[in-house]
């Protein structure tokens, strides 16, 4: 066994050269604008290659900022979306458009405690992710790893909210359409992904998936209503 790093020639501590791990830290935790525009544009030219290096790199700091980006695109969505629902509302029960404008929406009530829960919530999917892959799966994974997985990864659904709020104005059934294909989309990136964040078999992958998402709905429909 070589006793020596091969790329930079030092002396090898554990089997790791602490020089070059050193690097690859510093090099995932600086944000550089021009590297964040390049993981963007690849998830739409190269999904698969974008997701597979940003989480090889462990780049946690562009992962942040794309969950922060659509931990606020989701708020905004929310906030538009409750002034359209409420004049759909009033115009297909035949109230008076008077009363819809008279109604005071509570936007920045709204739109705070959405960004806060999905910044909640992509915190606790992936705990959820890592413990049932790791623990349950016997995996090779970290909870950084899985805050990247997601990260790079939300890129998807955020283009599918900006698109969702746009056609909001033109047209419901577009939007809608345009909405589920998003989401399917997404979906489908971050299944074909997320055996580069985990080393699982491939073969369980469903299984975690549908144990996360069984967990999410319970706390969804069971736990959250009996706190609040």
């Amino acid at each position: 066994m070589a006793k020596f790093c091969t790329k930079c020639g030092s002396k090898l501590v554990d089997g790791k050269c602490p020089k070059c791990e050193n690097k690859a830290t510093e090099v995932a935790t600086t944000f550089d604008f021009n590297e964040l525009l390049t993981a963007v544009k690849g998830m739409f030219t190269k999904p698969i290659d974008t997701i597979k290096e940003i989480i090889e790199t462990e780049n946690i700091t562009i992962a942040g900022i794309l969950i922060a980006i659509n931990a606020v695109i989701i708020a905004l969505f929310c906030c538009l979306g409750s002034k359209e629902l409420i004049g759909l509302f009033t115009s297909a029960s035949g109230l008076s458009s008077l009363l819809s404008s008279s109604i005071e929406i509570p936007y920045a009530r709204i739109f705070f405690t959405t960004l806060i829960i999905v910044l909640v919530t992509y915190a606790i999917v992936a705990g959820l992710f890592y413990l049932v892959s790791d623990k349950l799966f016997h995996g090779n994974s970290s909870y950084k790893k899985m805050i990247t997985y997601l990260g790079i990864t939300s890129t998807i659904l955020t283009a599918t909210v900006l698109g969702t709020i746009v056609l909001m104005y033109v047209s419901v059934q577009l939007m809608i359409l345009f909405l589920l294909c998003g989401i399917t989309i997404s979906n489908v990136y971050m299944i074909q992904g997320f055996q580069y964040a985990t080393d699982i078999d491939k073969n369980k992958v469903g299984y975690t998936y549908g144990i996360v998402y069984l967990i999410i709905l319970i706390i969804t429909m069971f736990i959250l209503p009996a706190i609040f």
